[in-house]
């Protein structure tokens, strides 16, 4: 009798151990650690976008360790609405890197309201990321062909470029060394937090020589 007490017992603890350890490194952990990251590149993309987004996976070469993504699903995999390798806790990155707030108004109205908050909003500062790169807008658009981007190389004819110190803000900001580079991680959310503020703005312009932000197309 007493030798099928102590066989319970271990089996009893032993089961619970292999649980808690099971627990442990189960998918309930809230700090999973990301294998990929967030990545914004400079450069026209196969659509109509004058920006890459992407995800790359950390510590890797790039070759092979690259998936492209629409701008759409980069907004809802940082945002934590779809399943991401780069955001496996869904959190919203938007809001812990302090790119923008969501309003009061959008929260009192619930989940759904703040959905479309968030994606309407990361939208419309990736609408802004073409001036970093351009003096003009490259493709015809009635609605944005008339409206300067931020970029001025030294050559007026030359406007695809920015100047060397817009691209030494780049670089020191962003950890690029050539606009052929991804921007990665929380320099990316930097990039999206950073194009936002009107100061950031014009000292990008004016470390060119270039003209003053004065109006509210570009404040997004």
């Amino acid at each position: 009798m007493n030798k099928f007490i102590l066989i319970f017992i271990f089996n009893v603890i032993f089961f619970s151990s292999f649980s808690q350890e099971n627990k442990k490194f189960g998918t309930d952990d809230n700090n999973i650690e990301a294998e990929y990251s967030f990545s914004i590149r400079l450069l026209p993309s196969m659509g109509n976008n004058l920006f890459q987004c992407a995800i790359i996976k950390n510590n890797a070469p790039l070759k092979g360790n690259i998936e492209y993504l629409n701008v759409n699903d980069w907004i809802l995999q940082a945002a934590g609405y779809e399943k991401s390798l780069a955001n496996p806790n869904n959190e919203n990155l938007f809001a812990k890197y302090n790119v923008f707030e969501v309003p009061e108004v959008a929260k009192n109205k619930g989940d759904s309201e703040i959905k479309y908050y968030t994606i309407n909003k990361a939208k419309a500062i990736f609408n802004n990321l073409w001036r970093l790169k351009y003096s003009e807008y490259p493709y015809f658009n009635p609605k944005l062909n008339n409206e300067k981007g931020w970029a001025q190389h030294p050559d007026p004819q030359i406007t695809w470029l920015p100047s060397e110190s817009q691209m030494n803000i780049l670089r020191t900001s962003f950890g690029i060394h050539e606009l052929s580079d991804f921007i990665v991680g929380e320099n990316a959310f930097k990039l999206l937090k950073d194009i936002r503020d009107r100061n950031w703005q014009n000292r990008y312009i004016q470390s060119a020589g270039g003209y003053t932000v004065n109006n509210d197309t570009t404040n997004n």
